[in-house]
């Protein structure tokens, strides 16, 4: 059970925010973000562009800024008041330092909890008061209100069975003669599989595809199931793509729709679930309709394949989930200023803060070279070999990776924004990494240097 002069102490610091007019400050800078930013950027004009704006810049205007007077104000949290000798007044009471310091870190987070409840509370009533003014028709309305005030799970297509004839087609292989000796069946199995998997999501001139989705058991009836695609082109001119879907492979029971689409741009295909009610397995066709088209399409990467979205959950709960994760991630930043200010003055304690939080913000980079191994790409002449000394940068690249991967993977920005589940995994995670692992280590090592430090 938390001390109750830790509790104290954390009454203290929100009382002290309040008195000194931050948290008022804090609170009308985030409202007037939140109602601003959306009449200042007016993305494509549409209704579900302005819903999009609502949700991508409004959190992130929010998370920015919560994030930056955040960690400034850790960072002044005790050095400031050992330069204003203010803290003497309270450490020469009994109270142990650790307990000063968990005050303040639970003060801060208090803080950030009510700002981040006013967020929500904002951006709910914009997003559901631009879709009930809007001049759309009722039908725009509700196809916006399901692409994105619904919480959905991505579901994948299904993987065909291709062991039988990936067998059978290694076993004419090596039977004819065309390969080399040393090359193991496993491997040859697994090269054909990749290029089966890679044809499957080629469309060629006049080509389609096939995707088929197991339909979740739990899944709510009242809601439309969303088809989530985006293709490249092998051409560099990026012309428009007509194609037809087709849902269902009965004849009498078919859905056709007619699509007309951008290379590189997603798209979403609604279908209304009533008319998909009984059937356990949904498969879609993509047949090509530009005959005149040359390019080949390609409907899928390693990292984006098209993606059945299906409802599961609530817009509020999806939305509480998502600023738990932000509330998670300014824990720890909270906990970073509090430990670099117990070391270092205010000014220089914000500089390293910040620093620190330049490199996190760097992580693409870091990312880049602690999978490729790869610095920089030679624009001539071969690549030079690399020295001990860019062998143990590295390394330090890599473990850098690996320490900042969860406050870079665990964002909910971009899930809320198109309308994708905030996981409980992930918020879980967020639990565990941000609020729980990060922010007890940073706790220690900053309680551990408030201790050793000379107050006098």
């Amino acid at each position: 059970m938390m001390p109750i002069r830790t509790i104290a102490i954390a009454c203290l610091t929100v009382r002290e925010a309040v008195r000194s007019k931050l948290l008022l400050s804090l609170a009308i800078l985030l409202v007037a973000g939140l109602i601003g930013l959306p009449l200042l950027i007016a993305g494509d004009n549409t209704l579900s562009g302005k819903i999009q704006v609502i949700l991508t810049y409004t959190l992130g205007f929010a998370t920015t800024i919560l994030s930056i007077t955040t960690l400034w104000t850790a960072c002044g949290g005790f050095s400031k008041e050992i330069q204003d000798r203010r803290l003497y007044l309270v450490i020469t009471k009994p109270l142990h330092r650790y307990e000063l310091w968990l005050g303040k870190w639970l003060g801060m987070l208090t803080m950030n909890l009510g700002l981040l409840a006013l967020t929500g509370i904002t951006i709910s009533v914009m997003a559901h008061q631009t879709i009930h003014r809007s001049t759309d028709s009722l039908m725009v309305k509700r196809q916006v209100s399901e692409q994105f005030l619904m919480a959905r799970q991505g579901l994948q297509p299904l993987t065909p069975d291709w062991s039988d004839f990936v067998k059978k087609t290694t076993q004419r292989l090596i039977e004819s003669g065309r390969l080399q000796e040393k090359m193991m069946p496993a491997v040859i199995q697994q090269k054909l599989i990749e290029e089966l998997s890679i044809k499957r999501f080629t469309i060629p001139p006049g080509g389609g595809a096939q995707f088929s989705f197991k339909r979740p058991e739990t899944q709510e009836n009242s809601h439309d199931l969303l088809l989530s695609y985006k293709f490249d082109s092998t051409r560099p001119e990026r012309s428009p793509v007509a194609a037809r879907w087709t849902m269902g492979t009965n004849p009498e029971h078919q859905i056709q729709v007619d699509v007309t689409n951008y290379p590189g741009v997603p798209a979403i295909l609604a279908v209304i679930n009533d008319e998909t009610a009984g059937t356990n397995i949904l498969t879609f066709t993509y047949q090509r309709l530009d005959t005149n088209s040359q390019a080949t399409l390609l409907m899928a990467d390693r990292t984006q394949a098209p993606e059945l979205l299906v409802p599961y959950g609530s817009f509020g709960m999806n939305l509480i989930r998502g600023l738990f994760i932000i509330l998670c991630r300014l824990a720890f930043l909270a906990a970073l200023g509090l430990m670099v200010g117990c070391l270092l003055s205010t000014p220089v304690a914000v500089f390293a803060a910040f620093f620190i939080i330049i490199l996190v913000a760097s992580s693409g980079y870091v990312e880049s070279v602690a999978t490729s191994g790869v610095f920089f790409v030679p624009h001539e002449g071969p690549a030079s070999e690399q020295t001990w000394l860019n062998q143990s940068i590295l390394h330090l690249f890599r473990v850098f990776h690996v320490v900042t991967q969860p406050l870079t993977k665990l964002d909910p920005v971009p899930l809320l924004a198109t309308g994708r589940v905030v996981s409980g995994q992930m918020t879980l995670q967020a639990l565990v990494w941000l609020a729980g692992l990060y922010s007890a280590i940073t706790a220690l090592i900053g309680i551990t240097l408030f201790n050793r430090r000379e107050l006098g």
